[in-house]
């Protein structure tokens, strides 16, 4: 691929990404919430509310760390990935519930690893976490 060349894979993604332009589809605009950048992808994974996400509590495995099944069409799927919680740093979106976190709002975001997961900057109010079942 030539270096001034759009990845044809992306270019897909993008597309898709922008939802049905017919008159009676919804159509919910994503929100983007990152916590840090998305090493090493060309397109960040976007953490705010999508279309193309299902986030779902599998476990509470602590009183600080759950399990989440994150399932986004569009950038990764996680079947049982790690969460734990903290303080906001940031200002954010809930990918879960999409509702507004402030910073210094208790939430989950993934465990660090290296490489640091596609959905590194993601966060889950506590609060959404409470109220989820798991599955």
């Amino acid at each position: 691929m030539l270096a001034g060349q759009t990845n044809p894979w992306i270019q897909t993604i993008r597309l898709l990404s922008r939802g049905s332009p017919l008159p009676n589809i919804c159509h919910k605009p994503s929100l983007r919430a990152r916590r840090g950048p998305a090493v090493g992808h060309d397109d960040p994974c976007t953490t705010g509310a999508s279309l193309h996400r299902v986030v779902s509590l599998v476990e509470r495995t602590s009183s600080s760390t759950i399990t989440i099944a994150w399932r986004d069409s569009t950038s990764c799927s996680y079947a049982a990935q790690i969460w734990m919680g903290a303080n906001a740093k940031v200002s954010g979106v809930c990918a879960m519930s999409g509702a507004q976190i402030n910073r210094g709002d208790r939430i989950y975001h993934p465990r660090h690893s290296n490489p640091p997961p596609v959905n590194a900057g993601a966060m889950i109010l506590a609060s959404a976490i409470l109220a989820a079942k798991p599955l």
